[in-house]
């Protein structure tokens, strides 16, 4: 990946896309339990630092979150899933464990994602996805907030995304 974060292409619904300094960030989340408590977290596994290394990362301090977590690797191009809540997994119908981002989703809603996620390791800022039942796109029928933020960074970017899924049913 480039320094460059490029546009996303086809359709992109900016409406439903918050992308913001993770230190300040509370007022955003406020409304989303489960985003305002991983944020919590992450702030506390990071210390004094810009962000948290993935090493900090303790589940014994979120185990509500763990059906609702993600953790991916970031690789050149993609994002490789490392860790998916068993939430996220029954809600997709699918084993995304090992997969990347470019194997399980195509179209408008894959350049939506590979953006997001860009922004949140190229970046290392927050992301916070609000896909409300007025923001469904064909490509993906859920009603749902994601956060996701950096992880792990001794060079530019991030080497790693944590994030958290609710879901509206």
């Amino acid at each position: 990946m480039s320094g460059r974060i490029n546009a996303s292409v086809g359709r992109f619904r900016k409406d439903r896309l918050r992308i913001f300094d993770p230190l300040c960030a509370d007022a955003i989340v406020s409304a989303h339990p489960k985003a305002a408590r991983l944020l919590d977290a992450w702030n506390t596994w990071r210390g004094d630092r810009t962000i948290p290394e993935r090493a900090d990362v303790d589940p014994a301090d979120i185990p509500d979150l763990l059906p609702n977590l993600v953790l991916l690797d970031v690789e050149r191009t993609d994002y490789r899933f490392r860790l998916v809540g068993e939430q996220i997994s029954k809600r997709y119908a699918s084993r995304l464990k090992g997969k990347c981002i470019g194997d399980v989703m195509s179209g408008s809603a894959l350049d939506e994602t590979l953006y997001e996620h860009r922004r949140c390791a190229e970046d290392r800022l927050a992301v916070l996805i609000s896909q409300g039942r007025d923001l469904i796109s064909t490509e993906d029928a859920r009603a749902y907030i994601r956060l996701i933020l950096p992880l792990g960074s001794s060079g530019p970017r991030a080497r790693h995304i944590i994030g958290v899924m609710d879901f509206y049913w």
